[in-house]
């Protein structure tokens, strides 16, 4: 393939999955700097697709519309590329994949035996924990494309940003999609109490079903973001001392900007991918043998405790903050 072809890249979803894309578009881009490159995402992440790198143009998928909408958009994309590269590998990707005609395609691995092995049985056959960014460049490499050694590094506008050195500043994100997911509510608001009064000011921010949740951790006495344009909420991010947040698609943003990052893991587990990447992070996470006990997340606990969840608490929260503020300072 020669540097004037196009290339087009699939991941349709979710939020934390398309901004993972980071690293391979950017390692796209320098192995092919004269290609067309174009990615396809589910319409409502196409705002996610906006911060990565090396993107020429983005075509969106509209899922309401089902199986037609794919036909349509088959119609559309098909002999167009050259290279079809899918980083979602599912029904809907695969049909596109196959029936677009590139002259080359090839799909990401989800290693979805392994991860029921060690969901079903705790059996653990990943080896050497592969970040989901490395997996997307690896369904690259046959074409030269080579890790960079970097981050997410999200292509977050900085004009705008002005801090002021002296005031200390965190941004709380209570949200998750899967409740099982979430840290118990009351540990966030003691969290938020705890570090107004070590005189922190807070930002917290969430979707619109987790308005609630924002305000009761807010209070009156912070910011609360309620669907802010993920632009803005990385430059908060990137003025923030420190981002706290569960596994979520928010934590990935945070780490995308290079924020210090603390992530409170519960059911899913570092084997799974999504651990932050390459970024300035503390993870907090309890050793439990029931661990992991989904892939995603759910709606709630199969054991019906969550200790996973309760059993971390804010002082453990607040331990990995102060730690992950001190070696910043001492990295001057």
């Amino acid at each position: 393939m020669s540097d004037t072809g196009s290339i087009l890249v699939i991941r349709l979803s979710s939020l934390g999955d398309v901004l993972l894309c980071a690293p391979a578009m950017r390692a796209l881009r320098t192995r092919f700097p004269e290609a067309k490159i174009d990615f396809l995402v589910a319409s409502e992440f196409a705002e996610a697709a906006q911060l990565l790198p090396g993107i020429d143009s983005i075509i969106t998928l509209n899922k309401n519309e089902g199986w037609r909408g794919l036909f349509r958009l088959r119609r559309l994309l098909s002999r167009r590329y050259e290279m079809i590269f899918d980083l979602q590998n599912s029904l809907r990707s695969s049909f596109l994949r196959m029936f677009c005609f590139p002259l080359i395609w090839a799909k990401a691995s989800r290693y979805r035996f392994r991860r029921w092995l060690l969901i079903r049985f705790k059996k653990d056959l990943y080896g050497n924990t592969k970040p989901v960014p490395l997996r997307y460049i690896e369904a690259m490499e046959a074409i030269g494309v080579v890790d960079d050694g970097l981050g997410l590094q999200l292509s977050v506008p900085t004009n705008d940003i002005h801090s002021v050195k002296s005031i200390k500043r965190a941004v709380l994100c209570p949200g998750a999609k899967h409740n099982t997911k979430r840290w118990p509510i009351e540990n966030w608001e003691a969290l938020a109490r705890d570090l107004r009064q070590q005189g922190f000011e807070l930002t917290v921010c969430g979707s619109k079903s987790e308005a609630d949740d924002c305000r009761r951790v807010g209070g009156n006495q912070s910011e609360v973001l309620i669907d802010s344009p993920l632009k803005d909420l990385g430059q908060r991010m990137m003025q923030a001392d420190v981002v706290v947040c569960h596994d979520s698609g928010l934590m990935h943003l945070a780490s995308g900007v290079n924020a210090p990052l603390v992530a409170i893991f519960g059911p899913t587990v570092e084997q799974f991918g999504f651990f932050p990447f390459r970024a300035n992070s503390i993870v907090v996470q309890q050793d439990l043998t029931c661990r992991p006990c989904t892939a995603f997340g759910g709606a709630t606990c199969p054991l019906g405790h969550h200790d996973c969840m309760k059993k971390t608490t804010p002082e453990q929260v607040e331990q990995s903050i102060e730690t992950l503020i001190e070696s910043r300072g001492e990295r001057g």
